[in-house]
């Protein structure tokens, strides 16, 4: 394990319970989660050799680029699973698809990212939420500890530039960069099943509430929150405030914010 995983270890973290996990995709696949009653791995583009799914922690921060306005099969849509319900092959703190890419900035691009990796910790998101954030509803928001309140709190030596630099990809603002720069990645190798122990919640377009098939599905879950969001002439980009709103929204009503 890395720089990252050896500072969680070595510091007293007041632990912030783990939020649910996010899998994020386009509404497309809704019909082979369906068929399959399961989140199924494929092909990863960054572990080249493995077959993969992805999950953030608490926030749907995946997202797909589309310039134009979008057909409804192409809009976002999102599962909220348990946290317990994804068995963890990796764990890293942002999108390691976009560090891979030198999508980051230099002073944290530079490093290795196996420095970040932190799945040999079982606790390793409960210990960063509560390490640079505090507690869940501010890692939610992206708004970490200050600078001064961080480094006089926990043990960051003049060695730990790959901690320093985390910290400061927090605050760093950028046309470039969105939410995804500090939101904690989960991946597995393992299918996830949608049956009421695993799934919590899912946000679709309302345009899919026309099928029975959908109605039947959910209803055969009737423990699972099903959410929709309506169509609009918009670019793809605008449907994501709708659906993080929404899942802010069950977050709360399920009480993951601890209030």
């Amino acid at each position: 394990m890395g720089s990252l995983f050896d500072f969680l270890q070595r510091n007293q973290i007041q632990k912030a319970d783990a939020l649910p996990l996010v899998h994020s995709t386009e509404a497309y696949f809704l019909k082979k989660f369906m068929k399959a009653n399961a989140i199924k791995t494929s092909k990863c583009k960054v572990f080249k050799s493995e077959n993969l799914s992805y999950f953030f922690v608490g926030r749907p921060a995946f997202k797909r680029k589309l310039d134009s306005e979008a057909e409804y099969w192409e809009l976002p849509i999102c599962f909220v699973v348990q946290y317990k319900a994804v068995r963890i092959k990796r764990a890293f703190p942002f999108d390691s698809g976009a560090f891979k890419d030198g999508k980051y900035p230099h002073f944290i691009s530079m490093m290795d990212i196996g420095e970040f990796e932190v799945s040999g910790d079982g606790e390793a998101a409960e210990k960063i939420i509560g390490t640079f954030f505090g507690d869940k509803r501010s890692y939610f928001h992206l708004k970490g500890r200050g600078r001064t309140e961080f480094e006089s709190k926990f043990d960051v030596e003049m060695l730990d530039e790959e901690i320093k630099a985390l910290h400061k990809l927090i605050e760093f603002k950028d046309s470039k960069l969105d939410d995804r720069r500090f939101s904690i990645e989960v991946q597995t190798a393992e299918d996830v099943l949608l049956n009421k122990e695993n799934l919590i919640a899912a946000i679709i377009p309302e345009s899919y509430l026309a099928d029975d098939r959908v109605i039947e599905f959910f209803e055969d879950r009737p423990e699972v929150v099903l959410d929709t969001y309506p169509l609009y002439p918009l670019k793809k980009d605008y449907y994501y405030y709708a659906i993080y709103e929404k899942v802010e929204n069950i977050m709360r009503r399920g009480g993951f914010f601890g209030v």
